[in-house]
């Protein structure tokens, strides 16, 4: 992806009201100088979010997690930085083109938005028809029978398509929409040997299909009887990819990252089954088998999911064969089993949410469900029986990551098909745990580091403008380590410009993800320098740093640098200079 210009990125960053972005997700109210909300990244009762629109950061003290508006887009998003530039600049009205467009580019460019605004067209026309039109009182019907709410059909978009050849074609028409980008959305197909067309969906209940930003990129049309085809979905086209959408994504994002986990369903309306109940973690598949595309697309928002498909042996063939995709992209799987005959929108309507959240509590990891699958299938009491089980499970038992998860399944398999258990680990490709495989693994990050001195300096900068003064006569390098040393001299820069600081771009300059998050922690946390004697602070956040810099051994350790260096170079002067600071100063501290 090429770049983004830096002067685009800070038109956006300024445009990007904060307060805004984040209402759009959170729920918040006023308090003080900030603004208070539950967290949206991590599942929390008590409001530990918050904004400071003065300074245009976040910062959630439960979680941690912390930083300015495109780095909230990007995280609830699941966007990289130029993806969450790009979706803030549409919202706030900022034309970015990374670079010139050759004339191929825009036209399909162009081409797309223009694809976008026509399916908003039908979404908009089906919705109309659903709600007013004498024509589509079956569907209404319909839905009441399914026990479809005003407020699900309303939040899922729920359209209506009338038993006539031409009612949508006839509208685009007379909205002058292009009837070949029509076609190539699905939407309408030509009359055989003439230039006229005719409507694809027809008395049909139209589902919106959105992409993650709520965008209609197709359609799925319901029949009302049991006629067939049951579903006619929209095709693919430049805006719509089966393999890499998942239904209902738009509604459960925000849900799914809040639990961690995530449902997966078949239906349209098993979802809208799901969803009415209160349960929002759900997306389904669009008449499409599992694809690694719609792997990764989950792993953006969920650290685990289930697998909710029918009881039936078309469902627990869809259930098998979405293993090996979950075991190869390493994100863990469970299978919720309901009773036989059930979907999850009949089983709700006869037992309730409280009943399906047992159900899902007693969930069986997915490889555990596929063993059980072949105990039934195979006679698991003969040697051919025991061969075909193990020459299935082989495979996938060497792809199960974890170690200690992967050698209780081969002992358990061991066990109840009574073979010798190092024959099994030997077919399998993979000894007994190791005691590297039982050492503690590090830590992929350091733990979160407690603010001292500079940190504070730092947060009193930001609160006193006399404390950046002294910061600029002491010199920023004799106060600040190197890795929060950029960040005060980009205070000290920032308050010199008649702009004043700009808190939201000195975050972004910030590479660590998890310092970002530190430091937005520090900025935001305002009330506690209320009151207090900044001089007097700023002399005490030096010399506790400089007390720190003594017990760290700096003298010694720039003593043995001065004496690899030459007597002419100029860092052996800026050396000597330093010392000379530190011993006067170690004697003030004495």
């Amino acid at each position: 992806m090429s770049m983004i210009p830096d002067d685009k990125v800070n038109e956006v960053r300024e445009r990007a009201s904060i307060l805004e972005v984040v209402s759009d997700y959170v729920s918040l109210r006023k308090s003080g100088a900030n603004y208070q909300g539950i967290c949206p990244f991590h599942g929390e009762k008590t409001g530990s979010f918050n904004v400071n629109p003065a300074r245009g950061i976040f910062h959630c003290f439960g979680c941690g997690v912390g930083g300015n508006a495109i780095s909230f887009i990007m995280k609830i998003e699941g966007l990289t930085f130029p993806e969450a530039v790009k979706f803030l600049a549409k919202r706030v009205g900022v034309t970015i083109e990374d670079r010139p467009r050759t004339a191929s580019e825009k036209r399909q460019s162009d081409e797309r938005e223009l694809l976008y605004r026509i399916n908003e067209q039908a979404a908009r026309f089906y919705r109309r028809l659903l709600l007013s039109d004498p024509a589509a009182e079956a569907g209404r019907a319909y839905l009441e029978r399914r026990g479809v709410d005003a407020a699900t059909a309303e939040a899922y978009g729920i359209g209506f398509a009338p038993d006539k050849w031409d009612s949508l074609t006839r509208h685009l028409e007379q909205q002058r929409v292009p009837m070949d980008l029509a076609e190539k959305l699905g939407l309408v197909k030509r009359r055989e040997g003439s230039v006229r067309h005719y409507d694809t969906f027809r008395n049909r209940l139209l589902f919106v299909i959105a992409d993650m930003h709520g965008r209609p990129i197709g359609f799925g049309g319901r029949v009302l009887d049991d006629s067939l085809p049951k579903y006619i979905n929209s095709p693919e086209s430049p805006i719509y990819h089966k393999s890499e959408v998942l239904f209902g994504l738009n509604l459960a994002k925000h849900a799914m990252r809040e639990k961690e986990n995530g449902i997966i369903v078949e239906g349209y309306f098993d979802h809208l089954a799901l969803y009415q109940a209160g349960i929002r973690n759900v997306v389904a598949t669009c008449g499409t088998a599992l694809t690694n595309g719609h792997i990764k697309l989950l792993q953006r928002y969920a650290k685990k999911v289930y697998t909710l498909f029918d009881g039936d042996s078309a469902g627990k063939k869809a259930t098998l064969r979405s293993m090996k995709l979950f075991l190869d992209e390493k994100l863990p799987a469970g299978v919720i089993e309901l009773p036989s005959g059930d979907d999850p929108d009949s089983f709700l309507k006869t037992k309730g949410a409280a009943a399906f959240a047992d159900h899902l509590a007693k969930a069986r990891p997915i490889f555990e469900f596929f063993f059980a699958e072949l105990l039934g299938q195979f006679d698991s009491g003969t040697v051919e029986g025991k061969v075909a089980i193990i020459e299935a499970l082989a495979p996938r038992l060497a792809k199960i990551v974890n170690p200690i998860e992967r050698e209780l399944y081969v002992k358990e398999i061991a066990r109840k098909l009574g073979v010798d258990l190092r024959q099994l680990q030997r077919k399998i490709g993979r000894g007994a745990i190791t005691a590297a495989d039982l050492a503690p693994r590090k830590e992929r990050s350091a733990p979160r580091r407690a603010n001292g001195p500079e940190e504070t300096l730092l947060a009193l900068m930001g609160k006193y403008p006399g404390v950046i003064r002294r910061v600029r006569q002491s010199g920023p390098a004799n106060l600040f380590s190197a890795d929060l040393l950029p960040v005060a001299e980009s205070i000290i820069a920032q308050s010199e410009s008649h702009a004043g600081i700009d808190w939201a771009l000195i975050l972004e300059q910030i590479g660590s993800p998890e310092e970002r998050s530190r430091l937005a922690a520090i900025f935001m946390d305002e009330d506690r320098l209320e009151e207090i004697d900044a001089a007097k602070a700023f002399d005490q956040c030096r010399m506790s740093r400089d007390r720190s810099q003594l017990k760290d051994g700096e003298v010694k350790e720039l003593k043995r640098e001065l004496a690899r260096l030459d007597s002419d170079s100029e860092r052996y002067w800026e050396i000597l200079r330093k010392l000379d600071t530190l011993r006067n100063r170690k004697s003030q501290l004495l």
